[in-house]
């Protein structure tokens, strides 16, 4: 088996990983929708929380994966990306109600995000014949979920702030100091995606 063969096989097994992962995630937050907000509901706190934390774990993959150079990904923003998200529900998470509309809003958002996301890189890998179709979904998807993504981060920190926590304030206010880099390293590949293509078209 020649080193391509073997690299294409390591980057569709991760990714499939970490995309059922998150598939697994955004099936539980659809099959108990109507529950989660219900106060003797204990689907949120025994159900979507640790299969949001094996999620995160799992996603792990994607920061080992480009430091040993499967991916042309930059670990440095992969790392932030990465710990920030693990950090939020690890951290702060648990100073709120597991079924507020700020953590279901922001997990909704990083299931899909990751299912999409982590779907098109194994197809990508899997399939280079459908690259095109990939590309243009993942430049499409991503820019819009990943905004709300982060934004729902944030409130969950502000609304950590409220009940009591000021110095949580601060934490709020760096957020965009984070998030400006990743959506500019996004937006630059998209617009470098898109006007390739309209070159060659």
């Amino acid at each position: 088996m020649d080193k391509a063969t073997m690299k294409r096989i390591a980057l569709v097994a991760t990714n499939t990983a970490m995309m059922v992962m998150w598939a697994r995630s955004l099936f539980v937050i659809a099959n108990g929708w109507n529950t989660l907000a219900d106060a003797d509901s204990a689907i949120c706190e025994e159900t979507l929380r640790p299969t949001l934390l094996a999620a995160l774990a799992v996603s792990f993959l994607e920061l080992f994966t480009s430091l040993i150079g499967l991916t042309r990904s930059n670990p440095t923003q992969v790392l932030l990306f990465s710990t920030v998200r693990a950090g939020v529900e690890v951290l702060v998470a648990p100073l709120l109600p597991c079924a507020c509309w700020q953590h279901i809003f922001t997990a909704t958002c990083w299931s899909l995000g990751d299912l999409v996301r982590f779907g098109c890189f194994a197809l990508d890998s899997l399939a280079p014949q459908f690259g095109s179709f990939v590309k243009a979904t993942r430049y499409t998807v991503g820019p819009l979920l990943f905004p709300l993504g982060a934004s729902g981060e944030m409130l969950m920190v502000i609304r950590a702030a409220n009940d009591g926590r000021p110095a949580m304030y601060i934490a709020a206010a760096l957020w965009p100091a984070g998030f400006y880099p990743l959506m500019t390293q996004l937006l630059r590949q998209r617009r470098k995606y898109f006007s390739s293509r309209v070159k060659t078209g």
